[in-house]
């Protein structure tokens, strides 16, 4: 897999904090760091997709041809930077997580389904919903991947919309 450099700009967000991400997966050797991370992330969804049942959330988040990519808080970070946790000396995450997107590619037909997208109720309204997609878009050029579908309920449709998703597949 291809590595973004270490710091990458920080897209136009309310705020200077430094960030960090990951993109982490379950598989047969998974770290205690990974799964901790799955944990935690799926505990975001949980809080933030009420009406998603938890057992279906847990099994996404946790199958293995599915990916997370991880939005965290970065104190140790440059001003206005992302920090690639992948490229960086410590990959143990840096601060607090702020949410996420657990998606699954499909390589072969060039597009990814986005299972769930969701960002600490306390972290909204800051511009990193933003972030976490267009990293997540970064990811996927680099995976191969041309086109992103999700099913958004009606809550989460001008989200999508601000970010240049369509109704139907152009």
């Amino acid at each position: 897999m291809e590595q973004l450099s270490e710091y990458v700009p920080l897209p136009q967000t309310s705020t200077t904090v430094p960030l960090a991400f990951t993109v982490v997966q379950n598989h047969s050797g998974a770290s205690d760091l990974i799964l901790t991370q799955l944990i935690q992330l799926k505990s975001i969804f949980g809080r933030q997709l009420p009406k998603m049942p938890r057992p279906y959330i847990t099994r996404l988040v946790f199958d293995r041809r599915h990916k997370s990519l991880i939005l965290y808080l970065n104190p140790r970070g440059p001003p206005h930077s992302i920090t690639n946790m992948a490229t960086s000396p410590s990959p143990s995450p840096p601060g607090a997580m702020v949410g996420g997107i657990c998606y699954r590619a499909y390589k072969n037909e060039k597009f990814a389904e986005i299972a769930f997208c969701a960002v600490q109720a306390s972290q909204q309204v800051k511009g990193y919903g933003s972030v976490v997609m267009n990293l997540l878009k970064e990811q996927g050029l680099r995976e191969g991947i041309e086109y992103f579908i999700t099913y958004a309920d009606n809550y989460a449709v001008g989200y999508f919309k601000k970010l240049g998703f369509t109704k139907g597949i152009t």
